[in-house]
């Protein structure tokens, strides 16, 4: 056959390649945000896997946690993870493991490729296909810190201290960590996905989150928020000088306003509201709740990051209800803003209590960054098949990430060329895995 007739026949097949798709940062960091806290309760049967007489998992039933656990070749998102979670698949597994086709959460290499929504789930070892290297003084957030071959990390910002702040599925649940300096990351090489653009700020004085109904929630995140432009509040001597994400918002008719702040161990976010848009028009500023009469007029909540001898920044909740009506305070809003309220259309006064996020156990191997593996990079190559909605697995790297093979011969790139790659929609009849 001659090269001619072999590059026909895979022309077809070439265009259909899973291509690169475009997101902006504040979408990633989003992504990174859900992830990181997402909750879930421990069962009985996903303490054991049905494909490994030896795992046993680092949770333990009847707890709840919140962020993904570590699994070793695991490229799943968060409604996927409880579905198999409902199924009893194992919650997690390390490199010690193997790769198992009965078990559920993202690996290092998953997460990252997750956050970016990459249409194939890429190794710490592929990334260089769909990435391109930078110099660490051109990081921005949503870039990765990539050791290939071993760990990768999604990068936030840099803390006034000089400190890195990133988000990682490094042996444990997915969080946040920023107390490791930059002597940490000296074999990580910066890269930057392909199709990430800067997008819009939002969360800032000049593009605010606006807030139009009540009761409302949010799920947002200060690590790697796009402002920084409050330190200090005239209500307050806290030390707020981390990255805040500010909101807006009118009041047509006066009312009580309460506001909640979740958030988890390693987290603080406090709250600030605001009569102008400026630190010292602060009215009122508390590390949990706030409530407070508002007169109808303009204003400005803040969730600012608490800083001490480490900032503490990271994803939170956000819960709001209002007693009045929100609008324009010259009486051309719309009255009706509110969802609880007949009076006025105003929502029922009082804070809203998430119910989420009790921490629970930590879980095994929270101090472990990298799980070192059993397998060379490259080294473990084959399939690993199983019934529909298992993993599909190609080669384990030596770092707790999964990584595609690497170059391979034309016959057998052909042969690559043909197989389904799709991403996993579910469990039943998908791909689950490839890494």
């Amino acid at each position: 056959m001659t090269p001619q007739i072999l590059a026909s026949l895979l022309l077809p097949v070439l265009v259909t390649l899973p291509t690169a798709r475009a997101i902006d940062r504040e979408a990633v960091l989003e992504n990174a945000a859900i992830f990181t806290t997402h909750q879930w309760t421990m069962g009985a049967g996903n303490q054991t896997a049905s494909c490994s007489s030896s795992y046993i998992s680092d949770y333990t039933p009847g707890e709840t946690y919140r962020g993904l656990p570590y699994d070793w070749g695991g490229w799943v998102t968060t409604d996927e993870f409880d579905d198999y979670l409902a199924l009893d698949y194992g919650a997690g597994s390390h490199s010690s493991n193997g790769v198992l086709s009965c078990t559920v959460g993202v690996d290092c290499s998953g997460f990252v490729s997750q956050t970016w929504e990459t249409s194939i789930k890429y190794g710490t070892s592929t990334f260089y296909q769909v990435s391109s290297e930078i110099s660490v003084t051109d990081l921005k957030r949503a870039d990765a810190l990539n050791n290939a071959g071993s760990h990768i990390v999604l990068f936030a910002y840099q803390t006034a201290a000089g400190l890195p702040v990133y988000f990682e599925s490094g042996g444990a649940l997915v969080s946040v960590h920023g107390t490791q300096g930059w002597s940490y990351f000296s074999n990580y090489t910066p890269i930057r996905y392909d199709d990430i653009s800067d997008g819009a700020k939002t969360g800032t004085f000049d593009n605010p989150i606006e807030i139009s109904q009540m009761p409302f929630e949010d799920l947002r995140y200060t690590a790697g928020a796009a402002s920084d432009a409050i330190d200090v509040y005239s209500c307050s001597s806290a030390d707020e000088s981390g990255p805040e994400q500010i909101y807006h918002f009118e009041v047509a008719t006066a009312g009580t306003l309460s506001a909640r702040v979740s958030d988890d161990d390693g987290v603080d976010i406090d709250l600030q509201v605001l009569s102008e848009p400026q630190g010292d028009a602060c009215l009122a500023r508390d590390d949990t709740e706030l409530e407070l009469w508002l007169e109808p007029g303009e204003y400005w909540l803040v969730a600012d990051t608490w800083v001490s001898s480490y900032e503490y920044a990271g994803p939170y909740i956000l819960t709001m209800s209002f007693t009045g009506s929100l609008g324009s305070s010259d009486g051309s809003g719309d009255p009706g803003t509110g969802t609880g309220g007949s009076d006025g259309g105003g929502s029922d006064g009082g804070s809203a209590d998430t119910g989420a996020w009790d921490a629970g156990s930590s879980g095994g191997d929270a101090g472990s960054y990298l799980d070192s593996g059993l397998a060379d990079d490259g080294v473990a190559q084959g399939f690993a098949s199983g019934p529909p909605g298992q993993r599909f697995s190609l080669v384990e790297d030596g770092s707790g990430c999964a990584s595609a093979p690497g170059p391979m011969g034309f016959w057998a790139l052909g042969l690559a060329l043909l197989l389904p790659w799709r991403r996993r929609s579910g469990p039943e009849g998908s791909v689950r895995n490839n890494p």
